[in-house]
């Protein structure tokens, strides 16, 4: 995700009185370029920066095109946690690397490309390859060092199959949005089809339903003008501490106790600052963050089972009584504001 993504949608969405759902599947992109202390002192500090702030990603049509994945001692590994090796789902290869960095303590591995030719890759891939070389990284004949990185939510706002929440009148669609149509673990790049596709269908809903919609009352109004913040809480360190919180204990692998230590750590900061206004930007999206953090490990601890993005160390069989159950939150009666 970038980082002007933080939960705002959904966290909007949730105070009004909306459900939200199946927020403990998260999926992580395996190959992410990796670059901090990597290059250094080969790029100016901006280009590394730029990178590492924009997550360039790694497509994994590479390894469909025949890329490995090679660990920092240059040793093919994907032979030892699937058959399918460089080619098994992305939440297999996501976990297999972050085993295997764990492994050889390391921050990164290394995707290899160079048994293509310089020619082809400058024309399969001209962005990644184009990309790259201007980081000194040429694809035809260096490794390039990747890592896994938190890239789409499977959950979000509850809608039925026309993009419509449980508030008449309040649709949602994208990446904010939980329609059902990405199951536990999205395939890749069905995301900007969903987007087109629940947009069209959210328009033509609204314009067959304009006449009811506009007998909706309007008494939801939100004003800037009547919020002061009287606190000296430092926002930008809690918005960091829930990043590192959430990557440590709700990332890849979980298990109960790392997301109960997640659950406590979080509810400390929920504490302090779910019930302040403020006027201030960095306030209002780190308010966001808590709460979704807060409803995510909620619903990670809730699902007892491994399935698609979300796996438990300690319930790593996917339980077929499960397979249908979503984990649905929604705001108590007395919380909403």
């Amino acid at each position: 995700n970038p980082e002007v993504a933080t939960g705002d949608g959904a966290a909007i969405a949730y105070r009004a009185g909306v459900e939200l759902c199946d927020l403990e599947f998260v999926q992580f992109h395996p190959t992410v370029l990796y670059i901090k202390n990597h290059l250094a002192g080969a790029i100016h500090n901006n280009e590394v920066n730029e990178v590492n702030k924009t997550g360039f990603l790694i497509s994994e049509a590479l390894r469909g095109e025949g890329a490995i994945l090679k660990n920092i001692h240059g040793e093919r590994f994907m032979n030892r946690y699937h058959s399918l090796m460089e080619l098994a789902p992305r939440d297999i290869v996501a976990r297999a690397i972050f085993l295997e960095m764990k492994e050889t303590n390391s921050d990164f591995v290394y995707l290899d490309i160079t048994e293509k030719d310089k020619e082809y890759l400058q024309y399969r891939f001209p962005n990644i390859y184009q990309t790259l070389l201007d980081l000194g990284i040429d694809i035809s004949s260096n490794l390039i060092p990747v890592s896994p990185a938190e890239h789409y939510c499977m959950g979000g706002i509850k809608t039925d199959i026309s993009g419509r929440t449980s508030i008449r009148g309040f649709y949602a669609c994208g990446e904010c949005a939980s329609n059902g149509i990405h199951g536990a673990n999205r395939l890749a790049s069905n995301s900007l089809l969903e987007g087109l596709v629940f947009g069209r269908i959210i328009a033509r809903d609204i314009v067959a339903s304009k006449e009811s919609l506009r007998k909706i009352p309007h008494d939801i109004y939100y004003s800037y003008n009547k919020l002061i913040d009287h606190t000296d809480l430092n926002y930008k360190e809690i918005g960091l501490s829930v990043k590192k919180l959430m990557s440590k204990y709700v990332g890849i692998l979980r298990d109960e106790d790392g997301l109960a230590i997640a659950k406590m750590e979080v509810e400390k900061h929920a504490t302090k600052i779910l019930g302040i206004t403020s006027t201030d930007l960095v306030a209002l999206e780190v308010k966001n963050m808590v709460l979704l953090a807060k409803l995510v490990i909620e619903s990670a601890i809730e699902r007892k089972e491994s399935r698609g993005a979300h796996y438990r160390l300690d319930f790593p069989i996917s339980n077929i009584q499960d397979a249908k159950k979503h984990i649905i939150k929604r705001i108590k009666q007395e919380e909403q504001k």
